[in-house]
């Protein structure tokens, strides 16, 4: 009776004895494997689509193309301002240089059928090549910046036109080029000559101002205070200068 217990016990403890050495062997790993399911694995990172990137760069270059158009516009403005103010110079040169020849306008009067009629002056006609020759010659000076073919042109018109109606401005314009480029006895022959020939020419106080600087630029102090006091009477622009030219170099 004995013998049959032990031989029934043996088969049960050597199953248990399997079992554990399973255990072992596979360590604490396996029994968390068999308590615990399984967890997914971590979705891989995902960058830029290229559907999302070619319609970035797409949006760049619609704002590139943006950006150009309102340069083209502006450099388009800024061209029709200057050439704005370049008539408006010449306008100015113009009804300056008439008031100053005596040729003032008369105030427009109404014809008889009540319509306006073109105002009468005092002064014949400009050529339309003598403007157009000032107008070369002015552009070259205020856009173009080419100061030696301005004088060219300058010169030009004062040999085509010696009693034109802007033989003044052409004048003071020469003298102005000569005082930039640092040639003041040229630029005081043509200040001089200007004020000579034209003394009751609307660039007068203008002329006279620039003449006193280019005496003091000579070294001739005396003579360039006399014309500096002279140009300073006034309220004009020139005058301020003038005035402003003393005050800070010939106390």
């Amino acid at each position: 009776m004995a013998a049959a217990c032990v031989l029934v016990v043996a088969p049960a403890c050597a199953q248990v004895e399997v079992v554990e050495s399973t255990n072992r062997l596979l360590g604490p790993q396996a029994g968390a494997a068999r308590s615990t399911p399984t967890s997914p694995p971590p979705a891989p990172s995902i960058g830029v689509a290229p559907a999302d990137l070619f319609y970035q760069i797409q949006t760049l270059q619609q704002e590139v193309l943006e950006l150009r158009g309102m340069v083209e516009e502006q450099a388009h403005e800024i061209q029709r301002l200057k050439q704005q103010r370049l008539d408006d110079y010449v306008n100015l040169d113009k009804r300056l240089s008439e008031l100053s020849s005596g040729g003032a306008v008369a105030p427009a009067v109404r014809g008889s059928g009540g319509e306006r009629a073109v105002p009468a002056t005092h002064t014949t006609a400009q050529a339309p090549d003598e403007i157009q020759r000032y107008r070369t010659a002015i552009d070259l000076v205020l856009q173009k910046k080419d100061y030696d073919a301005a004088v060219t042109s300058f010169n030009q018109y004062l040999r085509d036109f010696p009693q034109g109606r802007y033989a003044a401005n052409s004048q003071y314009w020469l003298g102005e080029i000569a005082l930039l480029q640092e040639d003041y006895e040229q630029a005081r022959q043509w200040f001089t000559r200007m004020l000579d020939e034209h003394p009751a020419h609307a660039k007068v106080p203008d002329a006279t101002y620039k003449l006193g600087t280019v005496y003091h630029r000579l070294g001739d102090s005396k003579k360039a205070r006399e014309l500096l006091q002279k140009a300073a009477a006034g309220d004009s622009n020139a005058a301020r200068l003038a005035r402003s030219y003393l005050d800070n170099n010939l106390r």
